[in-house]
């Protein structure tokens, strides 16, 4: 089910319910955009073969050049064991890719003069003054550092995931119940009183940053931040299937996610029917909660493309877009068990992993490349230089191993032929 058509027909389908599927298209030519047909083809086959060897139940790509959606491509099921095809507007947990969107959302905050990047989080959460830090074998000591706003943005904070081997402070997170808690109020409160991993900007760690931010802004727009996203960002750019609780009538297009078992076949651990993201929902979590559409993403990757607008709808200045999208890391280590961002070739900016060496990457890009990903494998990355957008969407828990976004990324980057 591949489609090559041009962004205004992509943005009337948009405002339609059914299937674009099922509306007849008229193509357009890849090559018009610097893209080759057949090497989108290649780029189908690799993706595919996944699906039919039982590792992906589905998966979705798609790519925009020059404001044009060129390839957009839907393979496989929703629901295998319910043989439930995949659809062009299925609804996936994003899960991290939240963070780019709650990133902006601050940003939005920012140019209102609400803070400064540099301002101490006390300032506007006290439950983060006077922090203790782990000092090993389950020692701790008062904090030197406070935790500025720009350490959540790009996770220098000292918060983690409670990810790792059984430290003292990955057992601390594992027993507190954080995600327990009724609202990111609580959650905030909760966090507050667990020892942070290192001193304050000093050093990256990937981690619950983002679930701060998401109370920081409840709190500087006295909002909830689901409705804060909805009246702000969504509504404004047109993404009407992205939410942190999927409405009643559209559960029919959210997907089962997967793992895989002993034997190396698909389980479903997460099925829409028992899915937290289709129970009522309190706690909404800025750094993983949102199930979306790959079309509504595609429209929130088009504004940043654009400098921080989309058909007229500013959100933020292209300035502010430059500063988000700049390496923050430049003088911060590596941190601990996680994500080891710095040593790959890439840096990290405020929301965003960010291309500064493409040799050390060892794949082919761009510098100033800048995206994300979520932990079921969803993927996105947006280069400026070639004017591009690509994104990957699948649901398995973990991915890893499958190097399905390595993969993703060069059979992008391969169909570039201008």
């Amino acid at each position: 089910m591949t489609k090559y058509f041009s962004l205004g027909l992509f943005l009337f389908l948009l405002s339609w319910h059914s299937l674009s599927a099922q509306l007849k298209i008229e193509d357009v030519k890849a090559e018009s955009f610097g893209l080759s047909t057949d090497r989108l083809d290649r780029l189908n086959k690799v993706m595919h073969q996944y699906v039919d060897e039982g590792q992906l139940a589905g998966v979705q790509t798609a790519i925009m050049r020059k404001g044009q959606l060129v390839h957009f491509d839907t393979y496989g099921f929703a629901n295998v064991e319910e043989k439930k095809a995949l659809q062009d507007n299925s609804m996936w947990r994003i899960y991290s890719m939240t963070k780019p969107i709650v990133s902006i959302a601050l940003m939005m905050l920012y140019e209102e003069g609400k803070f400064q990047l540099n301002d101490p989080v006390h300032l506007y959460l006290p439950n983060f003054k006077n922090l203790k830090v782990h000092q090993g074998e389950g020692q701790t000591i008062a904090a030197k550092n406070n935790i500025r706003i720009i350490d959540l943005l790009r996770h220098s904070s000292g918060l983690g995931y409670g990810w790792g081997p059984n430290t003292y402070v990955d057992s601390l997170y594992r027993t507190s119940n954080l995600w327990g808690q009724a609202d990111l109020k609580a959650f905030v409160q909760q966090l507050s009183t667990l020892p942070l991993y290192h001193e304050p900007g000093t050093a990256f760690r990937y981690g619950v940053s983002t679930d701060v931010l998401g109370h920081l802004v409840e709190v500087l727009s006295d909002t909830s931040l689901d409705k804060f996203l909805s009246k702000r960002i969504f509504q404004p750019l047109g993404m009407e299937d992205t939410y942190f609780e999927v409405p009643d009538e559209k559960e029919g297009r959210f997907v089962a996610s997967y793992r895989t078992d002993k034997q190396g076949k698909l389980q479903v651990i997460d099925h829409p029917n028992r899915s937290r993201y289709t129970q009522k929902v309190s706690l909404f979590s800025g750094g993983g909660g949102l199930v979306s559409t790959s079309y509504d993403y595609l429209r929130f990757c088009q504004m940043l493309l654009n400098g921080g607008q989309l058909e007229g709808k500013r959100l933020v200045s292209p300035k502010t877009i430059e500063l988000m999208t700049l390496d923050h890391l430049s003088e911060i280590s590596y941190g601990g068990f996680g994500i080891n961002l710095p040593t790959r070739g890439h840096g990290f900016g405020l929301g965003f992993s960010v291309v500064k060496d493409l040799a050390a990457t060892g794949a082919t890009g761009s510098e100033g490349t800048y995206g994300w990903g979520g932990a079921a494998g969803t993927y996105f990355g947006i280069d400026p230089k070639e004017d591009l957008i690509y994104l990957m969407m699948i649901q398995l828990r973990p991915y890893s191993h499958l190097k399905a976004r390595e993969k993703f990324r060069t059979m992008v980057y391969q169909s570039i032929i201008e």
